[in-house]
């Protein structure tokens, strides 16, 4: 994505690790840069077994240019040939109490045989010590012709209790489906 206050890259898969695909490997690498030259990098991997009603238990592992540690939580998730919800409460696992929550819905409906309109939208909180630190919201809305979406994209950041509108960054995102 190129929006207005920087670049986002993200690579995503997810992988069933065995054939009945309860247990699956979902990964992330995101990399952030503004037109400052500041950086943000994140790594994640999400062990998930999923059970027949969506719901199952998950075991993070992240690292970042911040951070770094492991999560341990309680997700839902539900894919089919239009939509696709993943949705994650988590606490992290160290002496400092931190709770989280992640989702990421998708709905790409056809349109004819080569078209369809993708809409994405995926948000992140997490509160440290009963307190909000952060939240991220990414929205996208485009096109997809044949696993190629494009379209229009915001990134959405807040920090503390203060929503700071410099925490924005509009733009175009590309995407491809493999």
């Amino acid at each position: 994505m190129a929006g207005t206050e920087g670049v986002f890259l993200d690579a995503q898969w997810l992988k069933p690790l065995e054939k009945s695909g309860k247990t699956t490997l979902f990964s992330r690498s995101r990399a952030t840069s503004d037109y400052s030259s500041n950086t943000d990098l994140f790594m994640g991997a999400y062990l998930n077994y999923t059970t027949k009603t969506g719901f199952g238990g998950t075991i993070l592992g992240r690292i970042s240019s911040l951070e770094s540690g492991g999560d341990i939580g309680i997700h839902y998730f539900k894919a089919g040939g239009k939509f696709l919800i993943y949705a994650l409460i988590s606490a992290a696992i160290s002496s400092e109490r931190s709770y989280s929550w992640f989702s990421i819905m998708r709905y790409t409906p056809s349109l004819n045989k080569n078209w369809k309109l993708y809409t994405s939208l995926e948000l992140f909180t997490n509160f440290r010590e009963a307190a909000h630190y952060i939240s991220v919201q990414r929205v996208r809305l485009g096109m997809d012709f044949k696993g190629n979406q494009f379209g229009l994209a915001i990134n959405l950041f807040q920090v503390g209790t203060e929503l700071d509108p410099n925490g924005s960054n509009p733009g175009l995102f590309i995407r491809k489906q493999f």
